[in-house]
């Protein structure tokens, strides 16, 4: 082993050692194991001045592997062993070694064989199969030597050391983050779980707001079907009683799905609310007249600024006349007018209520048979339909028509489409019938 230049590395102990500061410095433990007397006192004599980083050495000694077992596993502090082989036994020192490694599982700890006897413990040997730091025979390790290698061993022991002290702060860290990192993961599930729980309610309060199903309001029947995508629905729709003459009923779907759009249905149902309460108290006629009604929510959400735009098919039926009004203002699949006689779509191409101020709107009037099936679908029902283009969903759509489902289940069930399936959109089906009696409200 080249020799260090003690003069950078070394200073020699006062008989009181205290650092610059006046503040005494921990001493380096240093386990001296050997069963010859005169080796300890010659190593305390080398060895006894000593300071490394201004720290000097404590010199324990023990006399045998076993007193040095005792030792170490009374003391955790010790950084380096200067260590015989032939004690008690011939492979004491070597025995020591693994109980060092492989039972206290000490790896910091620096260990310096010195030994009498070389042959008993050849170096390229031992150095190979034992996890020692150093070789050193006894014959050829004089004192500078064994200064050297000292401080050699304490160098490497406090670079060690600081790799430890650096994982050990690094793991702490790790810790506090992962800890830090799981209150937030907490805090997001907690606050997922009342976000869950509030669109829950919400859910209900929306659903809520639908009309029930079946219902039969005079001489028509009203049903129909809604399933939302998410936990709350963009499409909304509602069927009442205008006065004793009129009916009013619209399907409507909101741009987008999910909270947002239904916030919007419940502005919705206020707006068509406060049209009938106008008419049923001031006479406003703007709630038979479909017209007005697309003119006057078109401006009312352009107004808002909202962000969101409204697909409505809006209708009045006069029983009297057996009338249809309405106004359809970007609702497609075109809703389909079924009787005996015929199938009839009402189209009619206008833009949905909330895009263009400059949009314009008109009512369609139709005569109902006696008899009749009016069906209107919102435009998820297209994301579920078979086909490779609009045509050929249309056919799939008027092929379950023609088997007269009785209800909105019943038409759904036709096309396909499953109670709890999920749904990449919301999908709406409202479906009106006329058996041709007046049954009253």
């Amino acid at each position: 082993m080249p020799e260090v230049d003690l003069d950078d590395t070394l200073v020699f102990a006062d008989d009181d050692t205290e650092s610059e500061s006046g503040e005494s410095l921990q001493p380096w433990p240093v386990l001296v194991v050997d069963d010859d007397p005169e080796v300890h006192d010659l190593t305390r004599i080398v060895l006894q001045d000593l300071q490394y980083e201004q720290r000097p050495l404590q010199l324990i000694s023990a006399h045998s592997a076993a007193e040095a077992k005792r030792c170490l596993e009374s003391r955790s502090d010790i950084v380096l062993v200067l260590l015989d082989v032939v004690m008690e036994s011939d492979n004491a020192g070597l025995d020591l070694v693994h109980y060092i490694r492989r039972e206290l599982n000490n790896a910091p700890i620096r260990i310096i064989l010195r030994t009498g006897q070389p042959g008993q413990a050849p170096e390229r040997s031992v150095i190979v199969d034992y996890d020692i730091n150093d070789y050193k025979e006894k014959t050829e390790l004089t004192s500078q030597k064994l200064v050297t290698a000292v401080i050699a061993a304490l160098r490497t022991y406090g670079y060690i050391d600081q790799v430890v002290q650096l994982n050990q702060q690094l793991e702490q860290k790790v810790a506090e983050r992962t800890a830090q990192l799981q209150q937030a993961n907490d805090r997001l599930s907690r606050s997922l779980s009342l976000l869950e729980e509030g669109e829950e309610a919400a859910r209900h309060i929306q659903f809520k707001l639908l009309p029930d199903t079946p219902k039969q309001i005079q001489s028509l029947c009203f049903s129909h079907a809604l399933r939302p995508s998410e936990t709350m629905s963009g499409d909304f729709v509602d069927y009442f009683a205008i006065d004793d003459n009129y009916l009013g009923f619209y399907m409507a779907d909101v741009s987008g799905h999910g909270v947002s759009s239904a916030f919007v249905t419940v502005y919705l149902k206020r707006f068509i609310s406060d049209l009938l309460s106008h008419y049923r108290s001031d006479g406003d006629p703007c709630i038979l007249q479909p017209q007005r009604v697309l003119e006057e929510l078109n401006k009312a959400l352009l107004q808002e600024d909202m962000g969101k735009h409204i697909a409505l098919f809006y209708g009045v039926i006069e029983q009297d006349s057996l009338t249809l009004s309405y106004t359809n203002a970007g609702i497609y699949p075109w809703p389909q007018l079924n009787s005996d006689d015929c199938v009839e779509a009402l189209a009619q191409k206008t833009p949905p209520a909330g895009l263009f101020d400059f949009a314009e709107y008109e009512t369609q009037s139709e005569s109902l048979p006696d008899e009749f099936h009016l069906y209107l679908f919102s435009d998820g029902i297209l994301e579920v339909l078979p086909g490779d283009n609009l045509e050929q969903q249309q056919q799939v759509l008027q092929k379950a028509l023609a088997t007269h489902p009785d209800s909105p289940d019943a038409l759904a069930e036709a096309l396909g489409v499953k109670e709890r399936q999920s749904l990449p959109d919301d999908l709406t089906l409202l479906m009106i019938t006329s058996t041709g009696e007046f049954k009253g409200e």
